[in-house]
């Protein structure tokens, strides 16, 4: 039987219809990603707009439209970091609840790295010592690690694209000085974070950052994910990336090849938040997953069955 799940971010709503093929597989029927912004201009007041609100129930209902006529049974709706920090997230809730008949569960931190990792662990490589997945979303980013037999550390921080852009960038082209104070945040958060890096680890990324980032590394149209699957980036492609983009006004950046207009006013803040991560692991490379929290979600579902 087919299933579904629908994801509410801080920047995309995001919705899967799934057919468990056996316990431990499944074919992706249909998966989608609708830029709606819910945090928009939250992070000055903690409260969600009621156009954002309305934005994002509208994707909801037409993704309810969707899983009813692909036959689909809807096994969850839930969110992540945005809900997890808005005032005003009753009203959210309710709304959803009404339409859908189904309450959203509000996912930790540590459940959102947990999904992370479990779905992008088909892209591990055997050779490394250390395994890590990092997630940058729109308010948050997940640090999942590891080695051979699974996961020993996981922290999400409160560092987005969303969140880092609403709160320290005001002016269009980016100034040099705002981009620093991007960084100097994110350092500053990373401090915390203990890992054990090296030439022998395998680091892999997922979140709209990191797959906006290979879509415009290869210049391939920014929908394209089964063509960035697996993919090696590079720390100097993605610093060359980021470099174009830093002059540029957010109007220039709609136009550039691989890159979400939705997420042109964001995308320096989380290319900044990727480059640090890739510092923090002393490593030149990271490897692209198309998979994030849905299909760990639904992985987790298959082997349950």
């Amino acid at each position: 039987m087919r299933v579904s799940a629908i994801e509410i971010g801080t920047n995309s709503t995001k919705f899967i219809i799934a057919e468990p093929v056996s316990r431990n597989n499944y074919k992706v029927i249909t998966k989608k990603s609708t830029v709606n912004r819910l945090s928009k201009d939250m992070y000055g007041s903690n409260l969600l707009s009621g156009r954002s609100i309305d934005t994002c129930t509208e994707s909801i209902r037409e993704y309810l439209d969707e899983s009813r006529k692909n036959g689909a049974r809807l096994l969850s709706i839930f969110s992540t970091s945005v809900l997890r920090d808005a005032g005003n997230k009753q009203e959210v809730i309710n709304r959803i609840k009404n339409i859908s008949g189904m309450d959203v569960d509000i996912i930790s931190g540590e459940r959102e790295a947990i999904l992370t990792y479990k779905a992008c662990c088909s892209l591990k490589n055997d050779t490394a010592d250390r395994f890590a997945v990092i997630d940058i979303g729109g308010g948050s980013t997940e640090i999942i690690t590891g080695g051979k037999d699974g996961i020993d550390n996981k922290i999400s921080l409160d560092i987005g694209a969303v969140r880092l852009t609403e709160m320290l960038i005001k002016n269009d082209p980016v100034e040099a000085c705002q981009m620093e104070d991007v960084r100097r945040f994110v350092m500053d958060k990373l401090r915390s974070v203990s890992i054990t890096s090296g030439s022998r680890i395998c680091l892999v990324g997922t979140g709209g950052t990191v797959k906006t980032a290979a879509t415009m590394c290869m210049k391939t149209p920014y929908d394209n994910e089964s063509g960035i699957n697996g993919l090696q980036l590079t720390k100097e492609s993605i610093k060359g990336v980021f470099n174009k983009l830093a002059a540029m006004t957010v109007e220039q950046r709609e136009n550039v090849v691989g890159l979400n207009p939705k997420r042109a006013d964001v995308i320096n803040t989380g290319l900044m938040i990727l480059i640090c991560l890739l510092d923090l692991f002393k490593t030149d490379r990271i490897v692209v997953s198309s998979r994030g929290v849905l299909e760990g979600f639904i992985e987790e579902y298959t082997n349950s069955i």
